[in-house]
């Protein structure tokens, strides 16, 4: 028997309302149970489930901070959902840190498992679901998430209109009311900033709510240099984040504390930190912040995550950026380090209560003033039965987002992404370049279909079209990376070492193109400068297991075993069924071993 096209569609959520919920743990975070019963519930509900996502709670610091970072491994089912290995936690005490790294694992694992559930959605055009009369997020709401002022919502509707995407239930909680959101629009431009677990959903609504804001000031601080106020570290009073300072100056650790709340109302505090004894042989700069609704719970959380991220500072740790940039050097954030004005960590805003559901009022209260509303998706795991949310909040900048204020932009990647047939794509593309005559994106986005299906040719003419119309000066290293890896596929590989070479010298930190360069030297046998780009695309995204690997490749071709054995065994660290990175260590192995027996 069929099904009706409503009956496969999700069913209408609750909406997600905040109770009074109060906090029994106040020693360095704000929670509604100890660490200790955290880790204790947790592993009492895997138990029950039985699902294999939690295999071990490892501690990785060295000691020399004394502040303890652990990380939780995944187990099997958890990996083949997240990806990951492992996830990483932070607190003052060795029970947080560990609650935190489970807490991390299970609000990923939620939020993927989610992500990947076709039955949890709704896809379909926006023209078909307005014509049915569902209660649709109005499209100011996506003018305002790309801070698009120009763009008419008539213009947009038209643009979206028979784009099929994937729509999801939402409780707009500034308004008390259930929304379908466009969730494809908003992951696009969002991605993985937003997901959240906790032991209640006042908790897990407060860290997601403070992530996004976190990650909002941080992108507006660094893109305009904004010359944040210092914060007195005299003027630090709670005796938990004075001592947790004093591990890191006890050292000779120079710390840098800003206050970043800007106008919103809610308090956030960077902290940028570098050991001069150690830097740059062993250590880098270190540089994060942390909102809570308390000033001193955000202070302390931008300490743990320093201590999270550091390695203790001599251990060759190698961070991936996210929030905030890697400096490389001090001068790179002069406007943070010498900002010319300090002020006391009391004179931030201060939101804190003892009832989670007043501190939620509060911060609503403080973005409403600033026009920002927030929108939950409910991400609990059917089985776990944790509550976990996604959360968003358009209007939040993000410093990983591009800068273009053109909605077009975002709908001509959402046609690209979403629209499976090849025909019907192209087809989408031009259909939109008449609503938008002389949009480089649109050109861009047809050049990169034409060169998925190998029509690599009509794929650089659309290339260059593109880069003709004058498009946005941080968008040319994408489109250089694209036209480079374009002319890769097509064996011209010295024509594309020239095309990325422009790309990397309007931004050396694209990992991508430091990939893309080491394959072309490789395929040209200069293997030399292929480790130099390997090794940079490794600095840039430490977590990336194939530039592990091609790193290990390259290595091996000049000989140099050790450092390629001890390449390939990172990257099958992190994937473990790389057979490839295996082949090469067995190989390895054996001329070892026939060497040694002539």
């Amino acid at each position: 028997m069929l099904m009706s096209k409503s009956a496969q569609r999700p069913p209408i959520p609750e909406l997600i309302t905040c109770n009074d919920c109060r906090k029994s743990y106040t020693y360095d975070q704000d929670k509604v149970c100890s660490p200790e019963e955290t880790i204790t519930r947790l592993k009492r509900k895997l138990a029950e489930v039985k699902l294999d996502i939690l295999k071990d709670v490892q501690r990785v610091d060295t000691g020399r901070l004394d502040i303890p970072v652990y990380f939780s491994v995944c187990g099997r089912e958890a990996y083949e959902v997240i990806r990951n290995k492992k996830q990483l936690g932070k607190g003052c005490t060795p029970a947080q840190s560990q609650a935190s790294a489970c807490m991390e694992l299970i609000e990923r694992f939620s939020f993927y498992s989610f992500r990947q559930n076709p039955a949890n959605f709704i896809r379909a055009t926006y023209a078909e679901l307005q014509a049915e009369g569902q209660p649709l997020l109005p499209l100011r709401y996506l003018l305002q998430s790309v801070h698009d002022e120009t763009t008419s919502e008539e213009t947009l509707a038209e643009l979206l209109a028979d784009i099929p995407i994937r729509w999801a239930w939402a409780t707009n909680l500034s308004r008390g009311e259930l929304v379908l959101v466009p969730y494809s629009w908003f992951y696009a431009i969002n991605e993985f900033n937003g997901p959240s677990a906790g032991n209640s959903y006042e908790e897990a609504i407060l860290q997601g709510l403070c992530e996004i804001v976190e990650r909002h000031v941080c992108a507006v601080v660094t893109r305009e240099r904004i010359k944040a106020p210092r914060i007195d570290p005299q003027s630090i009073t709670d005796p938990v984040a004075a001592e947790l300072l004093q591990k890191f100056t006890r050292h000779g650790i120079q710390v840098y504390l800003n206050d970043f709340s800007l106008d919103t109302g809610i308090p956030t505090v960077a902290a940028l930190a570098i050991d001069p004894s150690t830097f740059p042989e062993t250590s880098e700069i270190v540089y994060t912040a942390g909102t809570t609704p308390e000033p001193n719970k955000a202070l302390i959380r931008a300490l743990t995550e320093v201590a999270q991220l550091s390695g203790d500072f001599h251990s060759k740790s190698n961070y991936l950026a996210s929030g905030l940039p890697k400096p490389l050097s001090l001068s790179e954030v002069d406007y943070i380090t010498d900002p010319g004005r300090t002020v006391k960590l009391s004179d931030l805003p201060d939101l804190g209560d003892h009832n989670m559901k007043v501190e939620i009022d509060r911060c609503l209260a403080a973005l409403d003033k600033l026009g920002m509303e927030v929108l939950l998706i409910n991400t609990r795991h059917p089985q776990l039965q944790i509550p976990a949310i996604y959360t968003i909040v358009p209007g939040a900048h993000f410093r990983e987002r591009s800068m273009s204020k053109n909605a077009g932009l975002f709908a001509a990647k959402l046609a690209h992404e979403q629209i499976s047939d090849p025909a019907a794509q192209i087809e989408q593309l031009a259909k939109m370049a008449k609503i938008l005559p002389g949009a480089y994106f649109i050109e861009f986005y047809l050049a990169k279909k034409k060169a998925y299906l190998g029509r690599f040719e009509e794929a650089l003419a659309h290339f260059n079209r593109s880069l003709e119309l004058k498009p946005e000066e941080e968008d040319l290293p994408y489109i250089y990376s694209f036209m480079g890896e374009c002319l890769k596929d097509m064996g011209r590989y010295q024509e594309a070492i020239g095309v990325l070479g422009k790309g990397l010298a309007l931004d050396e930190e694209r990992a991508d193109i430091h990939n893309l360069l080491g394959f072309c030297h490789f395929k040209l046998a200069d293997h030399e400068t292929a480790v130099g780009h390997f090794s940079r695309a490794i600095d840039l995204e430490p977590a990336s297991a194939i530039d592990f690997f091609n790193l290990g490749v390259n290595l091996r071709k000049l000989n140099r075993i050790e450092e390629a054995a001890h390449n390939f065994k990172i990257a099958l660290t992190m994937e473990p069924y790389m057979e490839l990175a295996r082949t090469h260590l067995d190989e390895m192995f054996a001329e070892r071993d026939q060497a040694a027996q002539s």
